[in-house]
């Protein structure tokens, strides 16, 4: 076969994930323009995200919302919980238990409960309910955390410095109470500070407790006298407005949403917005007055936050997942297609609430409890040689894994040009070694993990991108890399926009 005689220009691994931000012609050679259900693994391939199915047999409560769950280790047996509309299960093993007992639960979406292992007892609060409840479970049912009659309904809960922290009560929507040290049951009269505004968020950083409102992040630092046993001190001037957001890393810092964006904080007296590449095109397309209720779960396994977000006009339900990799600093996404209310840690996989009474193992499958992923991702809009030289395109060729007989779809674009599209067959289109071969017929299968193959570009343009796409029912890729060959044309006077 004769030499071609063509430069390239290669697009990816794609480490600086997907950037909103920018038009595709500025987006860098190792970013993305947009995708879809796709995520980006730590050498910068792009691979179709996994799928999800359901975790509990049967719905839960005829189908109720999952408005919090998660595993907890109780009287040294792991437990899964579930709260489900009006009910409390045990759903350890994937088979639910109705273990409310006379306690009375209040059904609704907007219910969601903040929970925390607070020693050996599991204790869980929905700022809408008139108590904090509490579970030590074996075969026991749930029941009222006693506060001494302090305050009710609060709406977060923490454990700290082996003390209940509760924030966000009936009477006092600014004010956080303290248990005792070692009794999560006896509430002093005075045990409370008062911030001046809504509390929006509670969880422990690093030595201290970060106290959030949306005007600012306080904290509260032991002091060792036994009179006045915390310092109060506030760090900055903005905090969280979704209590169900804050992820603290570990060791490290704490990230949240606000309006605008996600935040991370470091523990001075900045917080630094982390999100400018989901700006544009997407921040602005969230129900920011959903937000309030936006959630987010960190994997450790991965080294991911995934942020559960209400996207689309009048969206009341959070129904995309944008993700965040620690480990590469970029972001992916959106997962869609689905619509959740509660995530949780089980068993070192990521898993959420729906609003049918399933909880759902994410990252499982290759496809979404018996239904197709439909994934796609867009490179950018490269130009190899500046946007005042014209080139003309030949073809592209695209590594990705050796994962099955599965077709990729490979389409060109570009302002000026009338692209191609093309299929890629992702499978060992050869023949092994212990076959029948035929001389001058068979190709030999390579015993490889990674393959190459040619898709036709076409046009005379200075920019070309691609956008590839898989719709099918449990089918799978993974691209690594792709090289755009070409030949320069020269430098070319264009008298208007468009095709010529």
């Amino acid at each position: 076969m004769a030499p071609i005689a063509a430069d390239s220009i290669t697009l990816g691994p794609w480490s600086g994930g997907v950037n909103y931000s920018l038009p595709a012609e500025e987006v860098a050679p190792n970013g993305l323009h947009d995708m879809s259900n796709c995520a980006i693994g730590l050498a910068g391939e792009v691979k179709k995200r996994k799928g999800y199915a359901k975790f509990n047999a049967s719905t839960l409560n005829s189908g109720a919302t999952i408005t919090g769950f998660g595993q907890v280790t109780l009287a040294g047996t792991a437990k899964v919980f579930a709260f489900a509309g009006n009910k409390f299960y045990d759903v350890t093993g994937g088979s639910g238990t109705d273990r409310t007992g006379s306690e009375t639960i209040t059904a609704g979406n907007d219910y969601t409960w903040d929970w925390v292992l607070a020693g050996s007892t599991l204790v869980a609060a929905n700022g809408y309910d008139n108590k904090a409840i509490k579970w030590t479970g074996g075969s026991n049912n749930i029941s009222e955390l006693d506060v001494d009659s302090r305050f009710t309904k609060p709406t977060y809960v923490e454990f700290w410095e082996n003390r209940l922290w509760a924030a966000n009560e009936n009477s006092n929507s600014d004010r956080l109470w303290r248990s005792d040290i070692g009794d999560i049951e006896t509430w002093g009269s005075l045990s409370y500070y008062n911030f001046g505004y809504d509390l929006t968020g509670l969880r422990a950083f690093r030595n201290t407790l970060a106290v959030h409102t949306e005007y600012g992040i306080h904290t509260l630092t032991p002091t060792g006298n036994s009179t006045i046993p915390f310092q109060v001190q506030q760090q900055t001037q903005r905090g969280t407005i979704a209590g169900r957001s804050i992820v603290t890393l570990p060791g490290e810092r704490q990230l949240f949403i606000r309006n605008d964006g996600v935040y991370e904080w470091s523990g001075g007296p900045q917080i630094n917005k982390i999100s400018f590449a989901l700006d544009d095109r997407y921040w602005p397309n969230l129900n920011t007055a959903r937000l309030p209720y936006a959630f987010a779960l960190y994997w450790p396994k991965q080294e991911e936050v995934w942020f559960f977000l209400p996207h689309g006009s009048g969206q009341t339900t959070m129904n995309h997942v944008i993700v965040y990799s620690r480990r590469m600093d970029c972001w992916f996404g959106p997962y869609e297609n689905f619509t959740r209310d509660a995530a949780a840690i089980i068993d070192t996989e990521p898993h959420a609430g729906d609003f049918a009474g399933f909880i759902m193992q994410h990252n499982i499958n290759d496809n979404d409890d018996g239904d197709a992923i439909k994934a796609f991702f867009e490179t950018a809009n490269i130009t190899p040689l500046g946007s005042g030289v014209e080139v003309r395109w030949l073809y592209a060729n695209t590594s990705f894994d050796n994962l099955g007989p599965y077709e990729l779809s490979v389409q060109q674009t570009a302002a000026g040009i009338v692209g191609t599209t093309e299929n890629i067959d992702m499978g060992q289109s050869g023949s092994l070694l212990d076959s029948t071969l035929r001389l001058g017929e068979s190709l030999v299968a390579p015993d490889v993990s990674v393959l190459y193959a040619d898709t036709d570009l076409s046009g005379y343009d200075s920019y070309s991108k691609l956008r590839f796409s898989n719709l099918a029912d449990d089918e799978t890729f993974t691209v690594r890399r792709v090289n755009l060959m070409y030949k320069p044309i020269g430098r070319v006077r264009h008298r208007k926009t468009g095709l010529e």
